[in-house]
């Protein structure tokens, strides 16, 4: 992923690679230069894990002509010289949304590779131009397998290029939250506590379609809480923003690594989002035996079942927000009950191990103990 160091999409090819290399398969990943790297990185280098960092491209016109020369010339990139040494039996490919793997998928495909995408996310605001879309659906045709987080991905990749993928499929990511018991139901004290949990990119997660809505005088008067957590590029901007709106019953609660700890304070998960693959947060409010308000994008509807396990509103819009929101608070003493029900229909649906069932999807297209 490019736009931080880590997020939630590194989670499953993070995971499986130190689980194949355990298991004795050579396993080797390049990833995105950052001035630090992350913790999780460092981990995997720690275990044997062999890193190549590929090395930053500069931006700006002048940096792009030079690139055009340098291919012109036939120059060979240090991350192309990198895959063509190495050779792998399986090339995974880990792309936030379906073009960022674009170059990687045409290099297997020049070297004779077999290779693996996985699409951590999609929306309708990325759909290609004409030759984009030529290359991408070569792309997306070529691979061995391809690997979607939600149903709505996948069904959207195949509109976009314009053909069938028979050889897609959905998996899950591993999420964050311990077997055992969920949290105890929140004492209330008089006030219901909303927790929205997702990286502060509102371009993404729509948090300021959510401001809005709690701007309005409604929502002022009630005893309603709203707890951002989370970090990233959009803090201060939305922190501008409460303040402008003179949110008082919004507060900034940071990255907290305990997922149990958001549960045992918070009632009900919101996320506004206006694109998704399969948000973690979903699906660790529902371990967590909490309901969802959510928007009707990625995967969200697929998870939170409207009027059982949560609230489903129809598009990422102010408007429709606050009418979900409207219905959920209407319903509000029935929460805890929809909770139980969202952690049920977690336990249905996510398998047990997702790294392992991940691991073994892996393994079955290779024949030798190269990963």
């Amino acid at each position: 992923m490019g736009g931080a160091p880590w997020g939630g999409s590194e989670e499953l090819w993070s995971q499986a690679a130190l689980r194949l290399h355990q298991q004795g398969h050579e396993v080797s990943a390049s990833i995105i230069w950052w001035p630090q790297l992350s913790p999780k990185v460092l981990r995997l280098a720690e275990q044997g894990i062999d890193i190549f960092t590929q090395p930053p491209s500069p931006n700006g016109l002048p940096a792009r002509v030079w690139r055009t020369i340098k291919n012109n010339l036939g120059v060979v990139r240090p991350d192309t010289a990198w895959l063509h040494r190495k050779k792998p039996e399986l090339v995974v490919i880990s792309q936030g949304y379906i073009l960022d793997g674009l170059d990687w998928m045409n290099r297997c495909r020049e070297f004779n590779l077999p290779y693996a995408p996985i699409i951590n996310c999609n929306s309708e605001i990325w759909w290609p131009e004409s030759k984009a879309g030529d290359d991408l659906a070569r792309a997306y045709r070529g691979a061995r397998h391809i690997f979607c987080v939600s149903r709505h991905n996948l069904e959207l990749l195949e509109f976009q290029i314009g053909e069938p993928l028979p050889n897609a499929e959905v998996i899950w990511n591993p999420f964050n939250v311990p077997d055992g018991q969920p949290p105890a139901w929140p004492d209330k004290n008089g006030t219901w506590k909303l927790a929205c949990v997702a990286r502060l990119d509102p371009a993404a997660k729509g948090h300021d379609l959510l401001l809005r809505v709690l701007s309005q005088p409604k929502w002022r008067e009630q005893p309603l809480e709203l707890n951002i957590f989370g970090g990233g590029p959009g803090e201060q901007s939305l922190k501008k923003m409460a303040a402008r709106l003179q949110l008082k019953n919004v507060h900034f609660r940071g990255h907290v690594a305990d997922i149990k700890k958001i549960w045992v304070e918070n009632h009900l998960l919101i996320l506004p989002s206006r694109y998704e693959g399969l948000p973690l947060a979903l699906v660790e409010a529902m371990c967590c035996a909490r309901p969802a308000l959510v928007t009707d994008v990625g995967g969200n509807a697929e998870m939170c079942v409207d009027g059982e396990t949560g609230f489903v509103a129809a598009a990422p819009a102010a408007g429709l927000i606050a009418q979900t929101l409207e219905r959920a608070w209407h319903h509000r003493h029935e929460w805890e009950i929809m909770g139980k029900a969202a952690r049920s229909r977690a336990e249905l649906l996510i398998p047990k191990d997702p790294v392992g069932d991940f691991c073994g999807r892996l393994t079955g297209f290779t024949t030798k103990h190269h990963a």
